[in-house]
């Protein structure tokens, strides 16, 4: 099992190793520190902390770049990390004596054409979406060949599962891209409060459309209820796995109960939409606006 690795490059790829290296960890308690914003010092403590109630920990340092060549952390990790603690460093170019000691140091350059073409068509399956030649072929020419965004727009298409939008319409959802949706999304997720509404004032002054958005913000909220209850059960969300992780960990900010409220408020907005009382840009602000506490 690995206990130590340093992950650099293509960042999909980073977060997908760094995924299955949890995986086998299971049950540890995993923290998540920033390389750019530790001290050497602050770190080694860190490493030496016990897990909560003795138990394993996962210490995940993400942009360690700074960290890459820091002699008294190399000195320190040379026989591995303490025992009960597993650590991985996740940077842009962590080449170096840090790479050198891990246990697994890998780095991941861009994926090439063919590679894409192969990751699409596995990231569709993964969503439950038909891995059509077409589709496949779409995705890698909006992504420009940036995994994480071909990453982003399946699960973007991932919304319309149980239907996807016309040919016509696919190109133009596929590339309307800048700005993307995500931050406006993973902060409500998160309860940041404040960057949402900055998300979102970004999103709409694009020239996002607010129903779209609406809508997108409705699929959010029932996929982190889904994944609250998965959780709870002790079941893994659908999806890929990178994004049930990243679901359950903002769905765990939420009660069940508080997820349920969220969605009936929007169920609230959604009727008030359609009889003409509220517009879609006005729901937006009045729902974001209420998860202030």
């Amino acid at each position: 099992m690995i206990r130590f690795g340093v992950y650099w490059g293509d960042p999909l790829a980073v977060e997908r190793a760094l995924a299955a290296r949890l995986g086998e960890l299971r049950e540890a308690e995993r923290v998540v520190r920033f390389g750019d914003e530790l001290s050497v010092g602050e770190l080694l403590a860190e490493l030496g902390t016990p897990g909560l109630f003795g138990g394993e920990r996962a210490l995940v340092i993400r942009r360690a770049d700074p960290l890459a060549r820091a002699e008294a952390l190399v000195r320190a990790l040379k026989s591995g990390p303490p025992p009960g603690t597993a650590v991985f460093f996740l940077g842009k170019d962590l080449t170096g004596p840090l790479s050198r000691v891990a246990q697994e140091a890998v780095h991941f350059p861009p994926p090439r054409w063919r590679e894409l073409h192969r990751l699409a068509a596995e990231l569709l399956s993964q969503a439950g979406l038909p891995p059509q030649r077409r589709l496949v072929e779409l995705l890698v020419e909006a992504c420009r060949g940036d995994a994480m965004h071909l990453a982003r727009e399946v699960e973007k298409l991932a919304l319309w599962r149980e239907g996807l939008p016309s040919w016509r319409e696919l190109p133009r959802l596929v590339f309307f891209a800048e700005p993307t949706p995500y931050g406006y999304l993973d902060a409500v997720g998160e309860r940041r409060v404040t960057q949402a509404l900055a998300e979102l004032r970004r999103l709409l002054a694009a020239g996002w459309d607010p129903f779209r958005l609406f809508f997108m913000l409705v699929s959010h909220v029932r996929a982190l209820l889904a994944a609250r209850a998965a959780w709870e059960d002790g079941r893994t969300p659908p999806g890929p796995e990178w994004l049930a992780k990243r679901r359950v960990a903002q769905a765990r900010r939420f009660s069940q109960p508080q997820l349920v409220e969220l969605l009936a408020r929007l169920q609230e907005l959604d009727l008030r939409i359609k009889t003409g009382a509220l517009t879609p840009e006005a729901a937006l602000w009045l729902f974001t606006l209420a998860l202030a506490p």
